[in-house]
């Protein structure tokens, strides 16, 4: 018997005829389950040896009968049935079942990552008022090489102060502008600025400007004049005390603090701001440069103390862009504390990118991301400074 008398042929096969057309259009399933071929006896699949199969003898697997026609049981098929899990009793291991206990959180799981930077990021956005000064602190920041971290740390500083109930004022010296741009203060040319109060004698109040994202913070800012005020000021009269004259007539009895922000020289802008105030605060950057011009800048303080303003002091130093990968950076630590004592801060401004990120934003690293470790670093700065005291005259 071939292929084609069975049926199991294609159509329009010259050798096959109508083979296909030998099946009936409907089959029944009783039909179906006597016919239903056994395995080892399929049609067409002799083996070598004359048997039934695909090449090699097999046992007979039952397939049902016609009324039927279900998947062959694993027990009557000789395959091991697989486990089935009793959802009526509780896992041993305590993940099963509907009857097992729900496991409680341990006290470990809250204590993560993601944890601590929420708390980090709460703690530095608000929290118990921190203490106020008995009158109004005036701190120029000032060091005469460029990049160390004035303006972030006058901007983050005053910003941390401002988040814990402090009253905060930034005067923004530089030309640049870029205590300004981060506090979101608008300095482009023509803005009444500082400029306006040094070289045309307008009081400091009318340029004084809130700052955008935190309530207690303002800003007097600096436009791109200020650059021509160092050949402004030369012919006037006093010129070294122009800003000093300028927060004598400015009621500062609503603010706790005052940050001078200077720009990166030893010219008549950073004298004056060494005049005006009694407090200098130095970032110095953990780097053997930084180190260099240090000397320069104590000489300078030194002079306008013993010719312009008798009570000028460096009250405080800060460690900024530390990097905890290399020794120098620790040395260069180690060297100013030795040097300098107790006027170095105990926190260290880490490198963080977050810090270089915020201004671009408008904002203070504070209000960017509270939670990263340059904001954290700024925030203990911050706080201690307010806890130590001004130094006496």
């Amino acid at each position: 018997m071939t292929a084609a008398d069975r049926g199991l042929g294609w159509p329009d096969q010259p050798d096959q005829g109508g083979a296909a057309a030998s099946l009936p259009e409907t089959v029944s399933d009783a039909a179906l389950g006597e016919q239903a071929p056994q395995r080892g006896d399929w049609t067409g699949a002799a083996s070598a040896g004359g048997e039934p199969g695909l090449g090699w003898p097999a046992p007979p697997v039952p397939r049902g009968t016609g009324k039927h026609r279900g998947p062959v049981r694993a027990a009557e098929a000789g395959v091991p049935a697989p486990a089935v899990a009793d959802f009526g009793e509780p896992d041993p291991r305590g993940s099963g079942g509907t009857d097992a206990p729900a496991r409680q959180a341990s006290d470990s799981n809250l204590d993560t990552p993601i944890a601590r930077a929420a708390r980090a990021a709460l703690a530095a956005r608000g929290g118990p008022a921190w203490p106020r000064p008995g009158a109004c602190r005036v701190i120029t920041i000032a060091n005469q090489k460029g990049g160390v971290g004035k303006t972030t740390t006058a901007v983050n500083i005053a910003a941390s102060m401002a988040l814990h109930g402090l009253r905060v004022l930034v005067i923004d010296l530089d030309p640049q502008g870029n205590a300004s741009t981060a506090l979101d203060v608008d300095h482009r040319s023509g803005t009444a600025s500082i400029y306006n109060v040094l070289v045309d004698g307008q009081p400091l109040s009318g340029v004084v400007r809130p700052a955008a994202a935190i309530p207690q913070l303002y800003c007097a800012p600096a436009t791109i004049d200020l650059a021509g005020a160092e050949i402004e000021l030369v012919p006037l009269v006093a010129r070294e005390s122009r800003l000093i004259r300028a927060l004598a007539g400015f009621d500062s009895s609503g603010f706790d603090y005052i940050f001078i922000d200077c720009p990166p020289s030893l010219g008549l802008l950073t004298v004056n701001a060494l005049v005006a105030a009694p407090e200098v605060l130095i970032p110095i950057q953990c780097e053997y440069y930084a180190l260099e011009g240090l000397e320069q800048l104590l000489r300078t303080v030194d002079l306008v103390k013993s010719h312009l303003n008798p009570g000028l002091a460096v009250s405080t130093i800060l460690l900024t862009m530390f990097d905890g990968r290399t020794r120098l950076a620790t040395q260069v630590a180690d060297e100013v504390r030795d040097h300098f004592g107790g006027i170095v801060l105990s926190s260290i401004i880490p490198r963080s990118v977050r810090v270089s990120e915020a201004p671009s934003y408008g904002q203070s690293v504070m209000t960017y991301d509270p939670g990263s470790s340059g904001a954290q670093a700024y925030l203990e700065a911050a706080r201690e400074m307010v806890h130590r005291k001004a130094p006496s005259a």
